[in-house]
């Protein structure tokens, strides 16, 4: 699936269009992924934690700049598929989680295509372009406290 650029007349509102971009972001790399059975948002999550390791609900929250209660909405299919694994500490309140061997099959059938839609991604932009795409999101992201 190649991106196709059509010349759209922008809102004059900034977060309407950042918005509309980051949907049509998000189902692009859905729909590359589909073959994986894995959505943009549940490949992210397993890659953060085959990079990071077990970690509570709060950590990996934080490391990924995520709500906690949006975070435990989007492991909650993942524990279903078996994918991740939470666990109670009985020493502490905290609850780990950490991703199963299924999990990290899974995340490896899912590289490729994730790759791909990077690799497409990056070829919307001059070499310039993108220097100035990842700055700029960088910016934006750290207009939250």
């Amino acid at each position: 699936m190649d991106i196709k650029t059509f010349p759209k007349e922008p809102s004059k509102c900034y977060c309407t269009n950042m918005r509309r971009a980051t949907r049509a972001i998000t189902r692009y790399y859905d729909k590359l992924l589909e073959p994986s059975g894995l959505k943009v948002t549940q490949y992210s999550l397993l890659n953060h934690l085959k990079r990071l390791g077990p970690l509570t609900m709060n950590e990996l929250s934080e490391a990924i700049r995520l709500e906690r209660t949006t975070l435990v909405r989007n492991l909650k299919p993942l524990e279903n598929m078996g994918l991740v694994s939470i666990i109670d500490e009985k020493s502490s309140k905290a609850r780990q989680v950490q991703l199963t061997d299924k999990g990290l099959e899974q995340l490896d059938r899912a590289i490729s295509y994730w790759n791909h839609a990077q690799q497409d991604l990056k070829e919307l932009f001059t070499e310039e372009e993108f220097t100035i795409f990842t700055g700029a999101l960088r910016k934006l992201e750290s207009i939250m406290p």
